[in-house]
């Protein structure tokens, strides 16, 4: 085991041959004295040694504690003090240099020997807690640079995803527009050719052409209209607004309700905190709730952007299960939503129900995971529920999860009910 080195510090030269005697005898290795701080001071710097016995009350112009304070600013080294007598002024600035220990004059080679073993494990103990520290704030600081890089790295691909998931919509509104602006442009046709046959006919007076003129305005307004509501779908909303559920549904389905005629599916809506209903082809200017009832606080263009979601998968399922036959061909295809507001939590509940084969139970956990799909090889990219699920729990503190109770595919969508603004 290495021995010890201890430099002793004591102007008088006996009891500095006492100490160094004591120290013999115990195995320690005295590497040098001093009798006065400033040798003391020189001395210590040149051999830093393993520890120090300080005299507190020195020869000439610096006492032990002085010395101490200026040996301790270049020297991880522990000191105890030697002193005579235990003034309480002059211990209380000895403390104040963080000792590890005091020894009164005369001591016993015991108590040497005890002082001096626990002041040196007392610093090694100190030095492998400081070492731990360190190596617990190297730990932190590159731990927190790790979660920074993970975190950057989580929202590109976050951002990613959203955009991904914007094309996928992009091409669904884009086939829902083709759908909406058919019969407008149907009609258009048939006015021209209308025109036409009244002039070979000689029929082509001024009440025909005002008739003409107002029908053709009435279906160009008409796709002018479908234009700014596809617009209105794709513009983000950068700050939490109130906005009605009902009305946000019912927006998102006047958009894509020929597009899932087409494929013989009907959607109905119906709410049941007034008992309401309606189907898809019902007027848009029909009250459906008390005012303010459904209102949430959140991103409405989001929020149609997840009821989007769920729809489609229905659609793809309600088509999937006729493709296997477990629907016969000319089945109607059936999608429910059903509003209802929980008075008990102030929460406001949508149900997104259909009539397709349902989701096994072995696939329910995994149907939010991203780039999960059950749809065949380039039918689905497995990132639309994931967003939604982002969507609503990330951004708009509610909960969006499959109702396992049910036989049929639920969707529930959770949103706390907020106040209505003045104006809203």
């Amino acid at each position: 085991m290495k021995k010890a080195r201890i430099f002793i510090v004591e102007d008088e030269i006996v009891i500095a041959k006492d100490i160094k005697r004591s120290l013999d005898k115990f195995g320690y290795s005295v590497v040098g004295t001093a009798a006065s701080g400033e040798r003391a001071i020189q001395r210590a710097l040149e051999l830093k040694p393993d520890l120090i016995l300080m005299d507190i009350v020195l020869k000439g112009n610096m006492d032990g504690i002085e010395a101490a304070n200026e040996i301790q600013s270049s020297l991880d080294v522990p000191i105890i003090y030697l002193t005579a007598y235990a003034d309480k002024v002059v211990l209380d600035r000895a403390k104040a240099t963080g000792p590890f220990g005091y020894m009164l004059k005369p001591f016993e080679d015991k108590e040497i020997f005890s002082t001096i073993e626990m002041a040196l494990y007392k610093h090694e103990m100190e030095k492998k807690l400081k070492e731990k520290s360190e190596q617990l704030i190297d730990i932190n600081r590159n731990l927190e640079k790790r979660v920074s890089e993970e975190i950057k790295k989580r929202r590109r691909h976050e951002q990613l995803l959203i955009q991904q998931s914007k094309l996928a919509a992009m091409g669904e509104m884009i086939a829902a527009i083709a759908h909406q602006w058919r019969q407008p442009l149907t009609s258009l046709g048939i006015i021209i050719q209308d025109i036409e046959d009244a002039y070979d006919y000689g029929e082509l007076d001024k009440q025909l052409i005002e008739n003409t003129v107002k029908e053709s305005m009435k279906q160009i307004q008409f796709m002018s209209n479908t234009i700014d509501d596809f617009r209105n779908f794709f513009k983000p909303t950068k700050d939490k607004a109130p906005f009605d559920v009902l009305k946000a549904i019912r927006e998102l389905i006047s958009l894509i309700t020929d597009q899932l005629r087409t494929h013989l599916i009907e959607v109905g809506i119906s709410c049941t905190c007034t008992q309401m209903s309606f189907d898809s082809h019902e007027s848009d200017e029909k009250e459906y709730c008390e005012h303010g009832l459904m209102t949430v606080s959140g991103y409405p263009n989001e929020f149609k952007q997840v009821v989007l979601n769920v729809i489609n998968n229905a659609r793809d399922a309600i088509m999937e299960s006729r493709d296997r036959g477990i629907l016969k061909s000319n089945d109607p295809g059936r999608i429910t939503l059903n509003t209802s507001f929980r008075e008990v939590d102030k929460v406001i509940v949508i149900y997104i129900r259909d009539n397709g084969p349902g989701i096994p139970d072995d696939i329910k956990d995994r149907i939010f995971e991203p780039y999960y799909t059950t749809k065949d090889e380039g039918k689905g990219t497995g990132i639309g529920l994931y967003m939604s699920k982002m969507i609503i729990e990330n951004n708009m503190d509610g909960k969006f999860y499959i109702d396992r109770e049910s036989d049929e595919t639920v969707f529930v969508i959770e949103l706390k009910k907020t106040e209505v603004i003045d104006g809203f």
